[in-house]
């Protein structure tokens, strides 16, 4: 192979590299940017709760500290506690839930 030639390919492969090294690293930015804040996540999980039928009527409180979220409350059932956690776990960015909603019966 002549010297040109081997020139051009390593060139090309640098290149290839550098594109595919700043596309990874464009593609985590933007996922950084994506991911609600921890305030968004809680309003996020409140809103998924207060629109089931079954769980509006009851005051959940919900926060959320690096994307754990915390549910608070009294419901009056247990099932409702645990419908409760499903719901707050399908919100997109809640990465963990601790239930702390107490049944009545």
């Amino acid at each position: 192979m002549n010297k040109l030639l081997a020139r051009t390919l390593i060139a090309a492969a640098l290149v290839v590299g550098t594109s595919f090294t700043a596309t990874a690293a464009m593609a985590a930015d933007a996922a950084a940017a994506a991911a609600p804040t921890d305030e968004q996540l809680a309003a996020s999980v409140k809103a998924a709760l207060d629109a089931d039928a079954t769980l509006k009527a009851f005051n959940l409180v919900v926060t959320s500290k690096k994307a754990e979220v915390t549910i608070d409350g009294t419901v009056d059932h247990g099932e409702q506690m645990a419908q409760a956690g499903q719901i707050a776990e399908k919100v997109p960015g809640v990465k963990y839930v601790i239930n702390n909603i107490n049944p009545k019966d």
